[in-house]
């Protein structure tokens, strides 16, 4: 089978979503909120996890913890800024890539791919997170809101990485997990598209929007979907 994706130079960036895209972060969370309940020798961490969920806060804003400790009647600020602390080093140290990504990315630069990110996650945490889960080098480019000003689903993330790339939308590939803030707004761009269904946790919102985007069910599926049989 010849090349499907990335023959005839078609093709010559690939942007990638961060978190459930290219590493498992809700099982790092899920683990950093077991490790908080260890701590504080009560509570269940799926009931804390599920405070991350709700749109009260942000999806990563620590409020989320103090929100839970109040509902649970444990006060003082040394146990919130503990519990916080531990969530945090807990999380980032369970980071890793799903099965099948650093192949893929291997896969992409021997064929000259110019690969970057596209993340809500502010550039420290992204940084951290790419390095921990050993994949830091293989990005040429890492954009994130306080690099772009704007979060997705604004388009300028986007367009910021493939300015820094140097390739224009019609050029480029975007695989992320979610639909409204991955795939709708790079599809509006003209970019190709590749839903990342392994990791996508909305799936009201997947299932609600009407948008046509390639998608794949494992990591590993990448190489065949954009290199073919090799």
């Amino acid at each position: 089978m010849q090349d499907f994706l990335l023959r005839d130079g078609l093709f010559d960036a690939v942007l990638f979503d961060l978190d459930n895209t290219l590493v498992d972060f809700i099982s790092a969370k899920q683990k950093a909120c077991v490790a908080v309940i260890d701590e504080l020798g009560c509570g269940d961490p799926d009931i804390l996890f599920s405070y991350f969920l709700r749109k009260r806060h942000g999806f990563e804003d620590y409020a989320n913890i103090f929100d839970y400790l109040s509902d649970m009647e444990i006060t003082g600020s040394a146990t919130y800024l503990k519990a916080c602390t531990i969530y945090e080093d807990v999380k980032l140290s369970n980071i890793q890539p799903y099965v099948g990504i650093e192949e893929a990315l291997d896969a992409f630069q021997s064929k000259g791919m110019r690969l970057g990110v596209v993340t809500d996650a502010d550039s420290v945490q992204a940084e951290k997170r790419l390095k921990q889960a050993n994949l830091r080098e293989y990005f040429d480019v890492v954009i994130s809101p306080d690099i772009s000003g704007r979060r997705k689903p604004d388009p300028d993330s986007f367009l910021m990485a493939l300015d820094s790339l140097r390739s224009n939308p019609l050029h480029a590939i975007h695989v992320g997990d979610s639909i409204r803030r991955d795939i709708e707004p790079a599809k509006r761009l003209g970019m190709c598209t590749i839903h990342a269904a392994y990791g996508d946790w909305h799936p009201d919102e997947t299932k609600a929007s009407s948008i046509r985007t390639l998608r794949i069910e494992r990591p590993e599926e990448l190489i065949r979907l954009l290199l073919g049989s090799r």
